[in-house]
């Protein structure tokens, strides 16, 4: 004689499945590393040219910050292109990071883009960039902190906290030059860090 589902058997079958999904592994970790990793190369190479140790001139912020667009976008797209129907996508970890990380980017891409516009329409508006630092930093300490919330991962709220430590110490140093080694230090600490041993964490069939 088969047995029948019961009520309770269908409720602890939907369960199960909610709290495996609330356990998959982010799938985000790609994404921090490379951001992370090329933030901090962006802002040391900022930090170096500003003063002076490679003798070069202002052109050479430019170049950086064109290299730094143009190996973002590429390796965006070839992330996402990477990571489309990977099993995970849907649970709660995993959709918060992508929605934190996406909203984030949109926010500063129109702030750098309102302030290029001032610079070459008005010839002013360079703190902008410096101002800049401890903005970024700020949303990676809320990207890492509210997703480790959601997820469970103690160690993405550790990475937020110390994201919120730069902001601290690059608000303290704002017209200074040493905000961009700050920059690079939380860069690398909070995002790059962190991605990288989410990498590790994802199991090799669950990626």
């Amino acid at each position: 004689m088969t047995r029948t589902p019961s009520l309770a058997d269908d409720l602890n079958y939907i369960r199960d499945l909610a709290e495996a999904g609330q356990k998959a592994p982010l799938l985000g970790g790609r994404f921090l590393a490379m951001w992370g990793g090329l933030v901090s190369l962006a802002y040391l190479g900022h930090f170096l040219i500003a003063t002076g140790a490679f003798q070069l001139d202002g052109m050479a912020y430019l170049y950086l910050w064109i290299a730094f667009g143009l190996l973002g976008g590429i390796g965006q797209f070839l992330l996402v292109s990477g990571v489309r129907g990977k099993a995970g996508q849907a649970s709660a970890g995993n959709r918060v990071q992508a929605v934190l990380w996406t909203t984030s980017g949109i926010f500063l891409s129109v702030y750098f883009l309102g302030l290029i516009a001032r610079m070459l329409l008005t010839g002013e508006g360079v703190e902008g960039f410096y101002w800049s630092v401890p903005m970024v930093l700020g949303l990676y300490g809320i990207g890492q902190f509210v997703t480790g919330e959601i997820s469970g991962q103690t160690a993405l709220k550790f990475a937020g906290i110390a994201a919120f430590a730069g902001v601290l110490a690059a608000v303290f140093l704002t017209g200074t030059e040493y905000i961009w080694l700050v920059g690079a230090v939380s860069a690398f600490l909070a995002v790059c860090v962190p991605g990288l041993l989410m990498m590790r964490a994802e199991p090799s069939e669950t990626v």
